[in-house]
């Protein structure tokens, strides 16, 4: 387990500025919520605490158009992994930085389940505002079901430029959807995070696998249909998803994920019918 050093090391904060002629320490939350990410994990990485790249900025790399700087987007978080063992002294590590950890409210908890009771929230701006509040969270990586043997190290995605953590372990991609479905077996078919899912998996499906850079296509709109090549877009998917088969991407056991996922693309299965927690 991974312990924070008593004496933090904080020669990776940004230069001091020139406050009223006083030279005083910039308030990490006066940095864009991209730069106190990357200072961020640049703290966790020193105390060697390996970070996943998850939800909104991976959903990014799978060309799902959603940024967490778009502060109304319901993905404006940067959400991490960690091992379970090294959540606590991670989350004590951002709360040293100056980010203060930031407990979801009760709308939050209701509406996103688990993606807020599962989560260590710190805030990275100084607006506590709903309309602008941005959080770092924190997630132990049993939460994903996701292994770091499904994981490759990659150049990360919270911020363009100047890079203090330069590396990422980033989730392959056959992995990210056996993780979504994998996860949503842990739920009732009727509950918050199941749904929370849902709509991930769906938009994943869309834009990542099938290419539709616009979003949904209405299937009654035959000429739409046809100038989008959504017969062709579906072939393609189904083909990959059948070769991730082949190249044995799922778990021992698991081969029916890619079925499962095969009958979603083709619209075969309704993706709120795949297998759930049984009520009882």
């Amino acid at each position: 387990m991974s312990h924070p050093s008593p004496n933090p090391d904080f020669s990776h904060i940004p230069p001091q500025k020139l406050v009223h002629g006083v030279k005083t320490e910039q308030d990490i939350l006066d940095y864009e919520p991209g730069e106190v990410v990357d200072i961020a994990l640049q703290a966790l990485q020193n105390d060697n605490i390996k970070l996943v790249e998850w939800r909104a900025l991976l959903y990014r790399r799978m060309n799902v158009p959603v940024h967490p700087l778009i502060v109304t987007h319901p993905h404006q978080n940067y959400s991490y992994l960690v091992p379970d063992d090294c959540l606590e002294s991670a989350s004590i590590i951002l709360a040293s930085l100056g980010l203060p950890p930031s407990p979801p409210s009760r709308l939050a908890l209701k509406s996103t389940g688990d993606f807020s009771a599962q989560g260590r929230f710190h805030r990275i701006t100084q607006t506590t505002l709903i309309s602008g509040v941005q959080h770092l969270i924190l997630y132990p990586l049993s939460f994903s079901t996701l292994s770091f043997l499904e994981t490759t190290l990659e150049f990360p995605y919270h911020v363009e430029t100047l890079h203090r953590c330069t590396s990422i372990y980033v989730p392959r991609i056959p992995a990210v959807y056996a993780s979504i479905i994998r996860m949503m077996l842990k739920y009732p078919q009727y509950c918050s995070t199941r749904t929370r899912l849902e709509s991930d998996l769906s938009e994943l499906v869309g834009y990542n696998l099938q290419g539709l850079e616009c979003g949904y296509v209405d299937p009654e709109d035959d000429k739409l249909w046809q100038a989008m090549h959504i017969e062709q877009r579906i072939s393609a998917a189904v083909c990959l998803v059948l070769q991730w088969s082949c190249d044995q991407a799922w778990r021992e056991g698991e081969g029916w994920i890619g079925d499962a996922l095969g009958a979603v693309i083709q619209g075969n299965v309704d993706i709120g019918d795949l297998p759930h927690k049984s009520s009882s």
